[in-house]
């Protein structure tokens, strides 16, 4: 063994890959110090850091450094078929066996273990159940098998085939199709733009087997391989193992590596994309450009006053269109990586109409008007704390964390070919370098952008609109008049007022107590205060504030409204617009947002422990002094109405409308929104459905999870909870049952060769905790025998959703069955599906797979390996309901006194019932070939 510097190492596993930027003088980013690395005398690398989150658990990455960059012509989407071809056979594990042995150790398929290919990279992991030395070899082992002992049979290959095809299918959806697109023109003549990790589906349908295992044999040795271990082991142990599974190994030389560089023509022209199922057109002004990979603080600092400038530039049109002007419905800058050291800053315009030179000239002048006039300080002020915030928010997320957070975020610096960065430094380091960014240097370098760089125009629009752009002579007398003509200037918003300049007394505390872990408070108002704490991620908190009355306690008139109330933000509230805001909230890391359901209302979201005073803030203000605006809801319904377009011609919008037609057929406020309910709504059905719900706390409780102090959260609800008005309070009711009978639906629509199987189903049931918990486990065994049934025995699907849930606030339990397919496959795959339900109802569940799905999921519900979305879940259930506050541990005590015969009674139960709906989705073309 011999170790090698982390910076160094983190290069090497990508040499050859792409030319890296000279390495400046200046002072290099700090790496994460807890890093143990090391290399065989094969080449082959590692990168250890202990961690003991969960307890006495080890996660492992192996990382082939080879992906869809590395393809031959004749092997585009091969990489991605030998990461299937991984799980299909090796010479230890014949076929699919190696997944169900990986299960049987207690592992899940898809959560704990699985792949990904990428440009850069193939890589395979597993999280371990436990860190004893016989799991440590199964682990190792494992990975060994598929980094050199893959077996390519032409059966498995035949039935893998279109499992990776169904993977494409499920993503060629319009937007999809349309980031694809937009990647072919920016990258076009480059292998990022011709390489896409999901591949060539005629190549992937029909490449001799012979090519496949030739990339496999080209790149799977140990000198082109990394494994990342993070959990409770060390480096003796961990270079045992690998001595053991793959110092045998042999290093190989490997091919040439492809010339990676992007060509930038830096000239004017358009690019057009026209489908059919767009309904809001775009134009995209794209300056591409180089931009260091950061690895020194000089590098970091030019990436970060690129960023900053494009963000202010964003800042400054939000607040510009917040009303459509006649062309253009929004306006939005952004910067982002198209490719390894190149980067896109983008102007996003969204359009009104179709008057296309005229859009461009608006734009090109927003363009100008900046970089002649600049901007203000306060906007740069705001965008810094902002960058600030999220850089220090993602630090507290990777300070004590899981293993499974600690292995990602080291593999997303390596697939990026970045370094292996420390969080903290990371954080402290863009602080510092922010600060000293000033706003002449965003002035500057806004001005350069526009000055040396020629946008590439690409218009996302509908077919028959394409002869109605403008040509390139247009383009470019619309860019040269607007540089030439600048306009005036426009003013930024400002506010010189605190986000609160009264701060209300504090509530009396009634009553307080203690259990299970659990603080709990009821204050004079009759709100109550729910803490639990965590120390799952340092200083951050999820905040929930909630209470009952819905959509259905108000008059029918009132419905549609209160289901639109997550607009209200929009309008701004305690005074302030959005924007004013915006930039006094900028310094803190919080996430709300208002939500209202049928039966309940309030809101949801995060923050930290030095951010929650201004959460509860916003919170008072939004309750005590909400505000409406005319002319901006007009503006919001016309966005709206966009996307009632959309989901009216896409095919998958008119799939779900046709099923929940019949789903929600006594629940007619959940049916998607037509554009006549939604003109039917004004400024003032909304401030009064706001006020009906939200204007008094009785019986609302606010519940904190997370790392703070019961103290503090407390002290601060009794000032901005408590001090809410208390007049009244609505009941909980049960909700209206779901739609019964059988119902056929068949809709064919769309251009994609996609189909879509949806059987679902729904039984009145009285709800139980119990038997929500049997419903788990129940589907949890019946989803793996469709993976199984639908995907590795027939290869006719990417993945299976099956699930059973039981509907407390209506006593029904629903599930359904859902895949995507080929359409040609629709009636056999379905016919396969209806056989495991009928196994299921005649054969019962067998008491081996109801111990694998128990031993599954003891070992997610170890006690630090409890997310605090988790637990926040469990908390909400025992205020709301009444549910123990001692869920997980109940749990886990019941779990091994469930029988099969428990599970067989309740799928009895739950799918022998009259009422399903079996619907299907076609494309059109499809259905005009099947009717001839």
């Amino acid at each position: 063994m011999k170790t090698i510097p982390i910076l160094i190492a983190a290069c090497i596993a990508l040499s050859g890959c792409q030319p890296q930027t000279t390495i400046t003088s200046d002072t290099e980013l700090s790496v994460r110090e807890d890093m143990i690395q090391g290399e065989l005398d094969n080449g082959m690398r590692y990168i250890l850091v202990e961690n003991n989150r969960p307890k006495d658990r080890v996660s492992l990455q192996l990382i082939v450094h080879a992906g869809s960059l590395d393809e031959a012509e004749d092997q585009k989407g091969i990489a991605h078929l030998v990461e299937h071809m991984a799980f299909n056979g090796t010479e230890q594990f014949p076929a699919n066996t190696l997944i169900e042995h990986q299960e049987a150790l207690g592992m899940v398929f898809g959560r704990d273990v699985n792949a990904m290919t990428e440009y850069y990279t193939t890589s395979y992991f597993l999280h371990l159940p436990n860190n004893s030395d016989k799991m440590l070899d199964e682990g190792f082992n494992m990975l060994a098998q598929q980094a050199s002992a893959l077996v390519f049979e032409q059966y498995e290959l035949e039935k893998e085939r279109p499992v990776v095809e169904e993977e494409w299918r499920s993503g060629r959806n319009m937007m999809a199709r349309i980031g694809s697109a937009n990647r072919e023109i920016l990258l076009k003549d480059s292998r990022f733009g011709d390489r896409e990790p999901i591949g060539d589906m005629e190549l992937v349908r029909h490449v001799d087997a012979s090519r496949i295992e030739a990339f496999w044999q080209d790149w799977y040795h140990p000198n082109n391989m990394t494994m990342i271990v993070v959990g409770a082991t060390n480096k003796a142990e961990v270079e045992k193992k690998l001595t053991r599974f793959f110092a045998h190994l042999p290093a190989k030389e490997l091919p040439k590596r492809p010339e990676l560089s992007v060509p930038l023509d830096n000239q004017l022209r358009i690019e057009v994309i026209a489908d059919s199922e767009i309904t809001t057109e775009v134009l995209s002004f794209n300056f591409r450009e180089q931009e260091a990979q950061p690895h020194t603080e000089s590098e970091l600092r030019n990436q970060l006053l690129n960023e900053m400038t494009m963000q202010v530039l964003n800042k400054r049109l939000r607040e510009q269109y917040q009303v459509e002007s006649e062309h253009v419905s929004k306006m939005m800058m952004m910067s982002r990586p198209i490719a390894t050291d190149y980067r896109n800053n983008r102007l996003m315009v969204l359009l009104t109409g179709n008057d296309y030179l005229a859009t461009v000239d608006e734009a090109f002048e927003q363009l100008s008007r900046f970089a002649e006039h600049g901007f203000a300080e306060g906007d740069l002020t705001s965008v810094r704390q902002s960058i600030v915030s999220r850089y220090t928010q993602m630090a507290d997320s990777l300070r004590t964390t899981t293993n499974r957070r600690v292995m990602m975020s080291i593999f997303n610096r390596l697939r990026s070919q970045s370094p292996i960065t420390d969080s903290d430094q990371l954080a402290a380091t863009v602080k510092k370098l922010t600060d000293d960014i000033t706003l002449q240097e965003l002035n500057t370098h806004l001005d350069g952008l526009i000055e040396q760089l020629s946008p590439l125009v690409i218009a996302q629009i509908k077919p028959e609109n394409q002869s109605k752009l403008p040509t390139v002579d247009q383009l470019q007398q619309a860019w040269n008049h607007a540089k030439a003509n600048p306009p005036a200037a426009t003013l930024p918003v400002t506010t010189n007022k605190p986000l609160m300049e009264s701060i209300p007394a504090a509530a009396e505390i009634v009553s307080h107590q203690e259990k299970d872990g659990v603080q709990s408070w009821t204050l004079a108002n009759g709100a109550t205060v729910w803490f639990e704490y965590s120390d799952e991620t340092p200083n951050q908190l999820l905040v929930d504030y909630r209470g009952w009355g819905g959509s259905q306690h108000l008059p029918k008139e009132l419905r549609r409204a209160a289901l639109q109330l997550r607009q209200m933000s929009k309008f701004g509230y305690g005074g302030f617009n959005s924007d004013q805001l915006s930039m006094l909230n900028a310094t803190y890391p919080n996430r709300i947002m208002a939500f209202v359901n049928q039966d309940s209302h309030g809101f949801i979201g995060a923050s930290d422990a030095s951010s929650l005073e201004n959460w509860l803030q916003n919170l008072h203000l939004q309750i005590t002094q909400p505000q409406v605006d005319a002319q901006l809801w007009a503006a919001t319904q016309q966005l709206l109405e966009r996307g009632i377009e959309n989901r009216m011609t896409s095919s998958s919008g008119q799939f779900n409308s046709a099923i929940d037609a019949i789903r929600y057929v006594n629940n007619p406020e959940l049916l998607s929104l037509t554009k006549a309910e939604l003109h039917q709504i004004d400024v003032e059905d909304l401030l009064q459905a706001w006020e009906r719900l939200f204007s008094s706390a009785k019986n609302h409780q606010l519940i904190v999870v997370g790392n703070a102090k019961p103290d503090q959260v407390i002290s601060l609800a009794q000032r901005y909870i408590g001090s809410l008005p208390s007049e009244s309070s609505f009941p909980p009711i049960k909700l209206p049952k779901l739609g019964s009978g059988e119902h056929d639906v068949h809709v064919a629509a769309g251009e994609e060769p996609m189909g879509v199987t949806s059987l679902m189903f729904n039984q009145d049931l009285t709800y139980s905790i119990e038997r929500e918990d049997e419903a788990y486990l129940l589907s949890r065994i019946l989803s793996n025998r469709l993976r199984e049934s639908l995907r590795e025995a027939s290869g006719g699907v990417y993945s299976v959703r099956f699930g059973i849930r039981l509907d407390r606030d209506r006593d029904q339990a629903y599930g359904l069955v859902s895949y995507s397919h080929d359409p040609i496959r629709a009636k056999e795959l379905k016919a396969k599906a209806m056989v495991e339900l009928d196994n299921l109802l005649t054969k019962g569940v067998e008491q081996e797979e109801l111990n694998e799905v128990v031993t599954q999921t003891k070992h997610a519900l170890q006690a630090d390996n409890i997310t605090d979305r988790q637990r926040m879940s469990y908390l909400k259930a025992a205020v709301q309901y009444g549910d123990s506050f001692t869920a997980v541990t109940d749990y886990l005590a019941w779990i091994d006194s469930v029988e099969p015969q428990n599970l067989n009674d309740l799928a009895k139960k739950v799918l022998i019932t009259n009422n399903w709906i079996d619907a299907s989705l076609v494309p059109a073309e499809k259905e005009t070939t099947t009717k001839q």
